[in-house]
Formats: C-alpha cells, sequence, structure tokens
C-alpha cells in the first residue's frame, strides 16, 4: 500500500486543488470513452507466392510470413487501417501484391484476413464475426474454400465411424466461399471433401479432437506436401496456424547413392526380404531414386549388396518421418564407414523465384567455397557461401535460396581458393525450379568430383495406365478349407505393366460383418500372408491405391499367385476369397467325397480340390487338401467323367508339411487333348487309403461351366413306391456352354427293360424326356443335348432318371437329378 498511496494523491489533487480554487463549484467533466479494440488475424493461403511481409499504417504487423502460416489474434485499435502485402523477392526485392487497401475495423469484432488466390491475382477476403465467447461444452467452426487449384466440393463433418452415403453435406462451397460460424458439441468428429456431388472421397481427416473451447477457421488449401488429396485442411486458432493432413498421407522419401566405392545395393525398409520398390533394387552410385510414399511412421532401413543381400552396410538406421513432408536420404561417405543422412526437403514451388539448394556430400573434398555467379569467371566474385565442411553425421546444405530466372554458374574450389573442383556448371533456372545440387566424389573415390541436379518439386499423383485388367470372383469355396456361405464379392485389378503399378477395387455388398480385406501372397489352394491391406472406402468398398510392385511381384500377380480374402467375424481367417488370374487362365473349385466314388464308399472323411488351368500355355496347379484321412497312401488326377472309374493321368505329390495336402508336380503341364476333356468335366481326383485301395475319397474337377448332378435311384422314390432290393448309383455331367448331358449310371440287382429321363418333381410322374442306351450289363448312359427349357428342368431339379423292368412297367427304381452328391 506504502507504493500505492502517492499515486493516488497526485490523481486526486488536482481536483482537490480545483475545488478549492473554483467556488462555483462547476461540474466534473465527462471522462473519455475507453478506447475500442478489435481483433486481426492474417493467414497466408496462396501456395505459388513467397514469404510476404503485411504492413498496416506503416507498421509491420507480421514479417516473413510464409504459406500456411498465420499471425493469430492481433489486438489493434478500432480505426480505419491501410494495408498492403508485400512479397519477398530475390536480391532482398519487394512488390506488392495486395493493397494498399483501407480496412475499417469495429470495436469488439474479429477480422480474418486471408491472402487467398495465385500470384498474378490476389486478393485479400475478410471474414467479419462479433467478438463472443464459445458456449460451455462447445466449439466453434468456419469453414473456408481457400484451395485456388480445387474446384466446388461438398464438406462432410460427421462421427468419425459415419457411412458418408446417410449423411448430408455441411456445405457446399466454391472457392473463396465459407461459412458462419457453427458451434458442436465438443468431441471426435471426422471431416471429408468430395466434388460437389460426388461420391468420392479427396481429402478424409481420419479423427480429429474438437476441444471443449475450441474456436477455428478451418481453410481448405492447396496441398503443396506429400499425398494424394489435392488439399490439405489449415486449422487456425488464437494462436497460429495447425495443418491438418489426409489421413491417408505419409511422406515422401528419396534416397541417393552418395557412397563413392560402395557396389550396387539393395534398400530394404523395417527388415523386409525385398525392396518396397524397383527403384530400390540394384540403386547404383551417384544414382538417386524418384520421391517414394512411405509411412509417417518409424522406419528401418538396411542397406545391403544388391549381388548379395547378406553383405549388409547399414543396418537398421532408424528414420521417423514426418505425415506430409519430404526428405531425401543420403548413403554417404565412404564404404569402410557408409553412414545414412537424412535431409529435410521443400517440395513446395513458388511463381517468383526458383529455390536452390546445395548439398556437400564429397569426403575427399574437404571444406569448400560455393559460388553462385552469372558467368563463368569466378576471379573477381566472392563466394555465396564459404568454409562448407563435410560431416558425414550432419550433411551440410546451403538451405533453399530463391534466385531469380535466368542462367546460372556454380562453382565449388577448396576453401580460400580459387581452384575449381566442381564447375563453372552452367544452370538454367525457371520461377517455379525447386533443385537440389549434390557435390560427390568421382565414381570409385576422389577426383574429379562431379555433381548431380535434383528435382525437388512435388511429384505428380500416381496415374496408372492399365495394361492388364483382372475380374475377379470371390466365394466361399476358394478358402482354404471351404467355407459354406451365401456370401460372393467381386474385385476388380489393374495392373500397368510399364509403370509397375497396381490397384484393387473389391465390393463387398453382399457380404456381412466384414473385418478386413487384403491381397495374399498364395496360390490356389494355399493360404498366404497378406502382402497388402485395402482400406474400407465407403458403400462396402475396399480399395487399394495405386501401388509399386517389384518385377517378381509383377510376374507372380501374372502368373495367379496371389489371391484376395474377405475376413468377416464369423469367419476371421477368411469368408470369401478369390484368386486373382488373368483370363487365359481357369479357376476349379469342388468338393471331395465318399459318395463320388463308383461305388460310393461311406466315410466320414471328406475334402477340397482347388486348381488353376492355364489355357495358353496348359499349365496346371491343383491341391487336395483332406479331412479325417490320416493314412492316405496316394493320389492322382485320373481321367473319366461323373459316375465311372478311369486310368492315372497325374500322380499328385505329398506335401512335406502337411500330410493331409497333394499336390500337382512343380510346372505341371498336360497336353491339348486332356485340356480340352479337363475343361468339360472329364477328369476326377482320387485318394486313396488302405481302407478303400480303389479310393476312399473322389472329386470331380468341375470348371464353371460344368454341373455335376448326382443320381441315387431306389424303389422308394417311385410313385407309388415299390419294395424292392434294386438300386442305381450314378452321375450326370451337365455343360451349360453347350447345353450337353453326359449320363453314366449303375444299376444293381436289376435287369431293366428301358430306362428314360422323365420330365417330373419330387412326389410327381411326368412324360419321358430323353432315352438312356445299355452299353454293357448293369450300366446305363447317355450322350445328348438338351433345349434351354430341359436344362433349367435339371437345374430346378425337375428331372429324374426311371428304370422299367417287366415286372413294374411303370418303373422299378428312380433317381431324382440333383446337384451334387450329398
Amino acid at each position: 500500500m506504502k507504493s500505492i498511496t502517492p499515486i493516488l494523491a497526485a490523481l486526486t489533487l488536482p481536483f482537490v486543488l480545483t475545488g478549492c480554487l473554483n467556488s462555483d463549484s462547476d461540474p466534473l467533466p465527462e471522462p473519455p470513452e475507453p478506447p475500442a479494440f478489435s481483433n486481426l488475424r492474417v493467414t497466408h493461403a496462396v501456395s505459388d507466392a513467397p514469404t510476404v511481409n503485411v504492413i498496416a499504417n506503416g507498421d509491420t504487423l507480421s514479417e516473413g510470413a510464409d504459406y500456411q502460416a498465420s499471425t493469430g489474434w492481433q489486438s489493434v485499435l478500432s480505426d480505419t487501417y491501410t494495408v498492403e502485402v508485400n512479397a519477398n523477392l530475390p536480391g532482398g526485392d519487394s512488390a506488392t501484391v495486395i493493397g494498399p487497401v483501407d480496412l475499417t475495423l469495429t470495436g469488439d469484432m474479429n477480422y480474418d484476413v486471408v491472402a487467398v488466390g495465385q500470384v498474378g491475382d490476389i486478393e485479400p477476403l475478410v471474414l467479419e464475426n462479433a467478438e463472443t465467447t464459445v458456449t460451455s461444452g462447445n466449439a466453434r467452426v468456419q469453414i473456408l474454400h481457400a484451395a485456388a487449384n480445387a474446384p466446388m466440393v461438398d464438406i462432410y463433418v460427421t462421427a468419425p465411424d459415419a457411412e458418408l452415403a446417410s449423411e448430408q453435406a455441411l456445405a457446399t462451397l466454391s472457392f473463396k466461399e465459407y461459412t458462419a460460424q457453427t458451434e458442436v458439441a465438443g468431441g471426435d468428429y471426422r471431416v471429408r471433401i468430395t466434388p460437389a456431388g460426388a461420391d468420392t472421397v479427396v481429402f478424409d481427416s481420419g479423427t480429429i479432437n474438437l476441444a471443449d473451447g475450441a474456436d477455428l477457421m478451418v481453410a481448405a488449401t492447396d496441398n503443396t506436401g506429400a499425398g494424394d488429396s489435392p488439399v490439405t485442411l489449415l486449422a487456425v486458432d488464437a494462436n497460429g496456424a495447425t495443418r491438418l493432413w489426409d489421413t491417408n498421407t505419409g511422406a515422401n522419401l528419396r534416397v541417393l547413392h552418395g557412397s563413392p566405392d560402395a557396389p550396387a545395393v539393395d534398400v530394404l525398409v523395417n527388415n523386409a526380404t525385398m525392396p518396397m520398390h524397383y527403384q530400390l533394387d540394384g540403386l547404383a552410385y551417384p544414382n538417386a531414386t524418384d520421391y517414394l510414399a512411405v509411412p509417417a511412421d518409424e522406419l528401418l532401413v538396411d542397406v545391403v549388396a544388391d549381388a548379395d543381400n547378406s553383405v549388409v552396410a547399414i543396418d537398421d538406421a532408424a528414420v521417423a518421418p514426418m505425415q506430409g513432408m519430404a526428405y531425401t536420404a543420403i548413403a554417404t561417405n565412404t564404404l569402410a564407414d557408409i553412414q545414412l543422412a537424412l535431409l529435410t526437403d521443400d517440395h513446395r514451388s513458388i511463381a517468383t523465384a526458383a529455390k536452390v539448394r546445395l548439398i556437400h556430400n564429397a569426403p575427399a573434398a574437404g571444406d569448400v567455397d560455393i559460388y553462385v555467379t552469372a558467368d563463368d569467371d569466378i576471379s573477381d566474385d566472392d563466394p555465396a557461401f564459404t568454409d562448407v565442411p563435410y560431416d558425414a553425421t550432419n550433411l551440410a546444405t546451403t538451405g533453399y535460396v530463391e534466385l531469380a530466372e535466368g542462367t546460372y554458374y556454380i562453382t565449388i574450389t577448396p576453401a580460400d581458393t580459387k581452384t575449381e573442383a566442381i564447375g563453372p556448371l552452367m544452370v538454367e533456372l525457371n520461377n517455379g525450379d525447386v533443385l537440389s545440387a549434390v557435390a560427390l566424389e568421382a565414381n570409385g573415390g576422389g577426383t574429379p568430383l562431379q555433381a548431380v541436379i535434383l528435382d525437388d518439386s512435388k511429384p505428380a499423383p500416381v496415374s496408372l495406365d492399365a495394361t492388364q485388367t483382372f475380374e475377379v470372383s470371390l466365394d466361399g469355396m476358394q478358402e482354404v478349407p471351404a467355407v459354406d456361405t451365401a456370401a460372393t464379392a467381386a474385385a476388380t485389378v489393374l495392373l500397368d505393366e510399364d509403370d509397375r503399378l497396381f490397384s484393387v477395387t473389391v465390393d463387398t455388398s453382399a457380404v456381412d460383418n466384414v473385418t478386413g480385406v487384403h491381397v495374399h501372397d498364395g496360390n490356389i489352394g494355399r493360404n498366404g500372408p497378406v502382402a497388402f491391406p485395402l482400406q474400407a472406402s465407403g458403400d462396402d468398398t475396399y480399395t487399394l491405391p495405386a501401388t509399386n510392385l517389384l518385377d517378381p511381384m509383377i510376374e507372380a500377380l501374372k502368373s495367379g499367385e496371389w489371391y484376395i480374402n474377405v475376413h468377416t467375424e464369423a469367419n476371421p481367417s477368411g469368408e470369401v476369397r478369390g484368386q486373382i488370374v488373368p483370363e487365359t487362365m481357369a479357376v476349379v473349385t469342388f468338393p471331395l467325397s465318399g459318395s463320388q466314388e463308383v461305388p460310393s464308399v461311406t466315410t466320414d472323411a471328406m475334402g477340397y480340390g482347388y486348381a488353376t488351368l492355364d489355357t495358353t500355355t496348359l499349365a496346371v496347379d491343383l491341391v487336395a487338401v483332406t479331412m479325417g484321412v490320416e493314412d492316405a497312401t496316394m493320389a492322382h488326377i485320373h481321367t473319366g467323367y461323373a459316375g465311372e472309374n478311369g486310368p492315372v493321368y497325374v500322380t499328385l505329390e505329398q506335401s512335406m508339411d502337411d500330410a493331409n495336402v497333394w499336390m500337382t508336380p512343380a510346372g505341371a503341364m498336360i497336353d491339348a487333348t486332356n485340356a480340352a476333356r479337363l475343361v468339360e468335366g472329364g477328369h476326377y481326383v482320387n485318394i486313396h487309403t488302405p481302407a478303400n485301395p480303389s479310393g476312399e475319397l473322389r472329386g470331380q474337377i468341375t470348371p464353371d461351366n460344368i454341373e455335376v448332378y448326382g443320381v441315387t435311384a431306389t424303389g422308394d422314390q417311385e410313385v407309388p413306391a415299390v419294395d424292392t432290393n434294386a438300386m442305381g448309383e450314378g452321375a450326370i455331367t451337365l455343360n451349360t456352354s453347350t447345353m450337353t448331358i453326359k449320363a453314366i449310371i449303375n444299376v444293381m440287382d436289376i435287369s431293366p427293360n428301358a430306362a428314360h429321363i422323365h420330365q417330373g418333381a419330387v412326389g410327381e410322374n411326368g412324360g419321358v424326356v430323353i432315352g438312356l442306351t445299355n452299353p454293357d450289363a448293369g450300366l446305363w448312359t447317355l450322350d445328348a443335348t438338351l433345349t434351354e427349357a430341359q436344362m433349367a428342368l435339371m437345374q430346378a431339379e425337375g428331372l429324374y432318371t426311371n428304370f422299367h423292368t417287366d415286372a413294374f412297367p411303370s418303373g422299378e427304381i428312380r433317381g431324382q437329378i440333383t446337384l451334387g452328391f450329398e
């Protein structure tokens, strides 16, 4: 209080004195109104503009503001201000790109000034809002379309797991349009952006949290970083701006082989057994890859000899790329002390200058001076950078320097000399260029030094121009073991062999409770590891965007060695599966059972068969998987249609890993005659056991156009029923492409005088459709062509076989023709 009292005394003293001297007791004057204040925030949203300075009434409000940066709120006196924005140009020059314009600020108001457009057409966009407090428990947002290169868009703000198809867009905005401020309950949300009226998501924030009390302007800006999304969201609050990347955005990584005496290398990520990209396979000095998309996560990088991957030069070097960022990884120094250096790059190009960075990666050069001159004579010039050292643990760079468009000469000398070690290297620079020049030793090491020029600009989005399309049908029968389900799925796989890219789209609308979809590495009839996970993209669709493949992976894909698997809650290992095969390759699945044996065998054992046939090369790959057979002695592919036994055609090999798995020998081929017979259903697989040496399990190999119908003929199926010990067993093979049938039926304890196929459902008698022939005692056969109506009746179980005898002219035994044998 002692320090305050004198001040109070001084403040009151004039009023006391005035009262003593003025006996008229004039009223005191009204105190002046307190000054009014406004809040001002300036945001740089011009993607091709350089850094800028913001000037208000001659004073600098913000200096060197870069793209996607914001000043945060600045409290200023409410008044009229003359505002201009000046772009910083090479050589210390500047140019006014906005204004001067007069901006009148009213008290208790917030003003967002956003620079939008492109260089040559920049303008200020002013958003005015009353200064109010966000309701407790809520967050407040205002959304602005500030992406000059993006069309009109729909913007959805939903719960994180909401299906987009069932949601209404929060706003439809064209460039420079914005919403009013909107309050929502604090919590987790998801922002998705689509072209107006379309359902293709071009930006997906994933789950983001709008905290209680958050007060944000959210601007969609042009994406100049990594990732394929055309926009990046800018969340601007009281203190500045934060970028929100598309949830699928990773980072861009380029690799430069900068070790002069090291051989060609493979670069492996996260202890993989092969490179993630063909450009990382056999990378030789002094070459660099393009920018490659990598996860924004901690990565372990191995650099190994291309000729022998067991020779490791760099082991488990840890790098941690950040989302949306770009990097160059340089294998630097000599082989004896090779290291991995990671530099942060800048993709963003500007319309007013070229951006150039110089990198010292020549160990033998020591400290150097770097000249950047207008001609090739440096004798009278000072270096632009002096005493630049080589440091393998922290490579020296100049950082990005902005240079005016034109011709330049880069010369590198040992420090404090004019002796040219590199150059003069003539470089033509254009506005918008983003380049790095890397100083390197000669191939093998030492001098003469050399330089490589790298383009650091944002790579074009990956574009897949399909050279081959695979249409894939997924069902439960292709699962190993097969799954009994009515669910199906369909997929389209695109391969761009020229650019080594492929993509996958899977429609799972006919599958319930999907938990995941993957591309797996595995031949028909074998389970294999996940090769590529797919992402849910709404409307029961899962996708894998254009993804790079190595040459061996392309060969595996084209050879039918990959499959798509849809996992569900009911079947975590997979409910429907589809082998990815070219249109020249047929996929066949079929059950194995005792009831298909001739004669049938009663057994609890069962199995499934899987096969592919390349109709061009006649290569066949067949796998039979058994269950309940512990002592199988051999397995074969036999020649023979359903209902008949035939000779061995191919001997199957038993898996060394699983005694229940039998397969064709590697590289198995069949001849043209048997290939034609195979596609007509004329072969079967037979599993032999000690208990049933002729075969305990059999499965007819049935391509998509072949349907096999089992026939069991008995007296009790007759109408009326007949009491007889006679019976018959057999099968009818239907070729749905040609509408031809082949019937083979064996009868026992009966001597029919005639046999026919009749029309009639179970329990109904009907007329004769086709007669069977009797080539041998007890054997009745038929080769015929059906009409469309007859084939439809057969597929609807509307036909039956009938065997007539003298004792029972109307039929002694009858067998309904039904699909399958169970």
